[in-house]
């Protein structure tokens, strides 16, 4: 193997990983899925979520179902869903077998929201708290998460509507036997899933605060939108800029990822 191209080809790749992901889209998914593998499988993943839907859905099909499962396990909801909206139902139903049961129910839940929507990059891994819990069985619940997130949190019914929000202050001056319906406030912002990004961008809501609940059309609570991510999802629905004009260096890697093409593409066995 032609180890100076490997380095520079896999310096590429982890310094420039959005170029390196457009440059990877040139070649069979078999020659990026190969390249990608000579990387940490977190600078691979990192790569792998910045290539285009469809083309990251083949790359991911064509590795041996351990690595594929090992690099979604490693994925957001949302990368997830993106691949897997984007997917054939024979290559929907294969890519969902590989995650777990709980991932599933939630990845098909993401899936059905069109990618322009906010429905389909909401954070599902939201600690909420129950209208009927009290003060210690709240406090016992963000314990039990090891809770790092605001100051605000969501507060839902057994149906999971959402019902309103207390402030986690105001949650630690209370008395271990009050309940959560009782000092809730109801006043609570949220967006609905089916919210273009585009319009959601300027929601009056972000001047506010960076986070806000999303709720279905029938008011469940789906989870929370920050507003880095709304950007983040309208950069990547955005086509990618053609490519610049090449410079010594860019010349430089795209001719190490043409001498790794070669070692990377499968050779075609010969009939009988």
């Amino acid at each position: 193997m032609p180890t100076l191209d490997l380095k520079l080809a896999q310096h590429f790749l982890l310094e420039e990983p959005r170029g390196a992901a457009r440059r990877l889209e040139l070649e069979a998914p078999e020659v990026a899925a190969g390249l990608l593998k000579t990387l940490p499988s977190h600078a691979a993943v990192e790569v792998l979520c910045l290539l285009q839907a469809e083309f990251a859905a083949d790359v991911l099909l064509s590795l041996p179902e351990v690595e594929a499962s090992r690099w979604l396990e490693q994925m957001e909801l949302a990368d997830i869903a993106a691949v897997l909206r984007h997917s054939t139902e024979a290559d929907f139903a294969r890519l969902l077998s590989l995650l777990s049961q709980k991932k599933q129910n939630l990845c098909r839940m993401l899936a059905s929201y069109p990618d322009y929507t906010v429905g389909a990059w909401v954070e599902t891994d939201v600690v909420v708290l129950d209208v009927k819990m009290t003060v210690e069985e709240a406090m016992h619940r963000l314990r039990k998460r090891h809770y790092k997130g605001g100051a605000q949190l969501y507060v839902v019914d057994q149906q999971r509507q959402l019902v309103g929000q207390v402030s986690i202050f105001n949650l630690l001056r209370r008395t271990a036997t009050e309940v959560v319906a009782s000092f809730l406030d109801t006043k609570v912002l949220s967006l609905s899933g089916f919210t273009e990004l585009a319009g959601a961008l300027k929601a009056p809501v972000w001047a506010q605060q960076d986070q806000v609940a999303v709720v279905s059309r029938q008011g469940d609570f789906l989870g929370e939108l920050h507003h880095h991510k709304v950007r983040s999802a309208l950069q990547r629905n955005t086509p990618p800029a053609p490519l610049l004009e090449a410079t010594d260096l860019l010349d430089a890697y795209a001719s190490s990822f043409a001498s790794l093409v070669d070692v990377f593409t499968p050779t075609p066995k010969s009939g009988n």
